[in-house]
């Protein structure tokens, strides 16, 4: 994986780990987009890159989450 694929790597996570953050302290339905981008540090035209809107990205962590707990 070369450096640009690694930094859009990195963007991707932080993102969901922000989301994924901050829909458990403030829930789903008061987490913003705004709110996510601010944590994770990037642009908001970044999470558009990326995801297509607050649902995409719930959906991801899901999808995460069921990956994880099929490793284990």
């Amino acid at each position: 994986m070369g450096k640009i694929d690694n930094n859009k790597q990195m963007k991707r996570e932080s993102l969901l780990d922000s989301a994924f953050s901050l829909f458990i302290d403030n829930g789903f339905n008061k987490t913003s987009i705004s709110d996510i981008v601010n944590n994770a540090g990037v642009a908001k035209g970044t999470f558009y890159l990326y995801f297509k809107d607050k649902y995409d990205i719930r959906n991801h962590l899901i999808a995460r989450s069921e990956e994880h707990t099929s490793e284990l």
